[in-house]
């Protein structure tokens, strides 16, 4: 009895291999034959299909020549004053009321409802993520190298020049449109319909004043320190002249530090020029640093019309094919 067991054994493992090796066979046959059915299908079904596509691209081109072809433009614009938050609720806001034709808030604007047909606008930033964190370890490195002369004074307004930059980041502002006067015209009054907010007018009024008043402070104090230089100067050849009439010379007790009144002066131009390119740059809520020209919108090739409707044709023949199918299906069931 115990020399059968391993020839059982054996039997078993043969059979169990035997049935694998069937339901694989079974498995690619069955694929083999679902293959040669959608083949059938298709081939059954060619002309039709042809039919239909040949049909979608007609309607797509009936539709392109009916339809107005669309125009954009693009504006690049700098949000300042840590208002990007309030640019984009707006912009979000202005797109809402072109979706619901809201004629009251485009008066008060100076738009008319019918110059929006096929208006669109969008914004996004410039920099995509992967370059803006590649660039911020770029900076964080310079910005680490810089520390090893922390103690000149250069070092300070690179720093500051650097987190100015880093704080500030340009946006890009989609307009689009089908007619090009009326959507330039549009676009031109939302842009100042944004730059136009209660609250930052009065931030930026603030910031104007303060640096006007230190730009004409900063001015004041130079023509001082010129007039020290100029009497110090005059007083120089005046003592130099006695000096070789051959009178006594006595050194004045507290002389002028020349250098430092020359390094104070310097940091003074350098604030007032500061202070100039702040009010050019950021004289409004978005510094718009340029305003794009129509140009005509090309949509991605899965947004095209040309596609989406033979498409959609096709895909609906196939739904309508298989609706049937179980139809007839559940018919052979209930005989």
């Amino acid at each position: 009895m115990t020399d059968n067991k391993p020839n059982s054994t054996t039997s078993s493992d043969e059979i169990d291999l035997g049935q694998l090796l069937k339901m694989i066979a079974n498995g690619f046959n069955r694929v083999g034959i679902a293959f040669l059915r959608v083949f059938l299908y298709l081939k059954k079904n060619a002309l039709i299909l042809i039919g239909l596509i040949v049909l979608g691209v007609v309607i797509s081109f009936v539709l392109s020549i009916l339809g107005n072809e669309k125009l954009k433009s693009e504006t690049i614009v700098r949000p300042n004053f840590d208002s990007t938050d309030y640019v984009y609720d707006a912009i979000a806001e202005i797109q809402s009321n072109i979706y619901s034709q809201d004629t009251a808030f485009f008066q008060k604007i100076g738009i008319s409802v019918h110059d929006l047909k096929g208006f669109k606008i969008e914004i996004q930033p410039i920099s995509d993520l992967e370059e803006a964190k590649e660039k911020e370890e770029q900076e964080l490195r310079y910005l680490e190298l810089l520390e090893n002369f922390k103690e000149e004074s250069f070092v300070v307004d690179i720093v500051r020049s650097e987190l100015t930059k880093k704080s500030i980041l340009a946006h890009r502002v989609t307009f689009t449109y089908i007619d090009a006067d009326k959507g330039t015209e549009a676009a031109r009054k939302i842009l100042d319909y944004i730059n136009g907010n209660a609250y930052y007018d009065k931030v930026i009024k603030t910031f104007k004043e303060n640096a006007q008043m230190r730009i004409d402070k900063n001015t004041g104090l130079i023509a001082q320190i010129d007039q020290l230089l100029e009497n110090y100067s005059k007083t120089l050849l005046r003592e130099g002249s006695e000096k070789a009439n051959g009178s006594v010379y006595m050194e004045n007790e507290s002389a002028l530090n020349i250098a430092s009144l020359l390094t104070l002066k310097n940091d003074f131009l350098k604030e007032i020029e500061e202070k100039q390119a702040e009010l050019t740059n950021q004289g409004e809520i978005l510094s718009i640093i340029n305003m794009g020209n129509p140009q005509v919108f090309k949509k991605p090739f899965f947004n095209d019309k040309f596609f989406l409707v033979p498409m959609a044709l096709v895909v609906l023949f196939f739904v309508i094919s298989f609706i049937r199918f179980l139809n007839r299906r559940a018919k052979e069931l209930q005989l």
